[in-house]
């Protein structure tokens, strides 16, 4: 036992990673849970800023990386923080359960935005992003990116989506499995050990003078994106806090990244990656757990909140709508900015008629007593934290 955190030794069985001991884990003082609207403030700005990178266009601050680069810490910490409480309170994780809301949670929009934008590039006579959807949907569009970058008009910002769902297959069987072997220790020294060697690996491609858009978007490169968002999520459940300064060191990387590295370099590539990844997860575990109350407040505002609520479909609707709206004839920023408001307007009617059904669906079914789980013992999937 450390820091309150039970380390009972697990074993999988159909379906679940189930602890030796159920139930018998005890939650540390102190630790954070349940929803948070500053987090969600923390995507609307992450969406905002990718918005207006793609509304702008070329300007000498590189806004979209900064955005992406939060949604990934942002994902990291939450879906670790997830899987960790999930086994905390049912003494078990049940991996079918977990892919069930992860599928309602991402497929639907997905799905909607390409069968409507789709219909939408067909009246227009555009028939060149077809095919990009099909990679959308597929999960694939990073490294088609990559090798065909000329294959996603309209679709291109779906190579984000690419690397999460790598992540989300990959990451929830290694975290439990370490777990399980060796304990909740050595699963944040095997973390930390891996964005060490994506940082290499990455270094390794640079010397070599591989596609730079392999090392910036690859699901492997830019593992270490959101896994230093999963270490600040486990370092907390074993009694780690950070100090307010590092909220504040991190907000000052994100602040300053964009503009030092801005430029399309190897350097960039390599290092501004892995500085992000770490500025990310100070800003938002630090807003968990070393707050500036004011801060906390100005990123629950309402206005945003909605927004960082509809971030994940704001985020799917706003390229494809851009691109229509050129094909309509109507070009230029103003046109793109009047983009993002429609999309935002589209993303509030998919969440209330598509999205919020199917995850209301998927949460009552995840959330049925198992055999062998006391029902007094069960919480809420706390989707309303969901990736995005």
């Amino acid at each position: 036992m450390s820091a309150g955190f039970a380390l009972a030794r697990t074993h999988v069985t159909i379906g679940e990673v189930r602890t030796t001991e159920p139930h018998q884990a005890v939650p540390i003082e102190g630790l954070v849970t349940g929803y948070r609207p500053w987090l969600d403030g923390v995507r609307a700005v992450a969406v905002l800023m990718v918005a207006a990178q793609h509304t702008l266009g070329v300007i000498p601050v590189d806004l979209g990386f900064v955005g992406v680069g939060l949604f990934f810490a942002l994902s990291g910490y939450l879906i670790t923080s997830l899987l960790l409480d999930e086994r905390d309170v049912r003494g078990a994780v049940s991996l079918s359960r977990f892919y069930l809301r992860r599928a309602a949670r991402l497929i639907p929009a997905l799905v909607l935005v390409v069968v409507v934008c789709d219909a939408l590039f067909v009246i227009l006579g555009d028939y060149t992003p077809l095919r990009g959807s099909l990679f959308a949907l597929t999960y694939s569009a990073n490294y088609v990116e990559v090798f065909k970058g000329d294959w996603l008009p309209a679709y291109g910002p779906t190579w984000t989506l690419a690397v999460e769902e790598h992540f989300y297959i990959v990451w929830p069987l290694a975290l439990l499995w370490v777990v399980r072997r060796w304990g909740i220790r050595t699963a944040l020294r095997a973390t930390l050990v891996v964005c060490v060697c994506a940082l290499a690996w990455r270094g390794a491609l640079a010397a070599m003078h591989f596609r730079i858009s392999l090392i910036e978007i690859g699901s492997l490169e830019r593992a270490d994106a959101l896994l230093y968002g999963c270490a600040a999520a486990i370092a907390v459940r074993l009694g780690w806090r950070p100090h307010q300064w590092m909220l504040w060191a991190g907000i000052a990387g994100v602040a300053t990244l964009p503009v030092v590295f801005h430029n399309e370099t190897y350097l960039a590539a390599v290092f501004a990656q892995a500085a992000l990844g770490l500025a990310g997860a100070a800003v938002v575990v630090g807003l968990d757990y070393a707050p500036s109350q004011w801060l906390r407040r100005c990123l629950s505002v309402p206005a945003l909140v909605t927004i960082g609520v509809l971030s994940y479909s704001i985020y799917l609707w706003h390229g494809p709508l851009m691109r229509a709206a050129g094909d309509a004839g109507f070009s230029g920023r103003g046109w793109r900015a009047v983009a993002v408001l429609v999309s935002i307007a589209a993303a509030a009617a998919s969440h209330r008629y598509v999205e919020a059904p199917i995850r209301s669906w998927a949460r009552r079914r995840s959330n049925a007593p198992t055999p062998g789980t006391p029902t007094d013992k069960i919480a809420p999937a706390n989707e309303s934290v969901a990736l995005t």
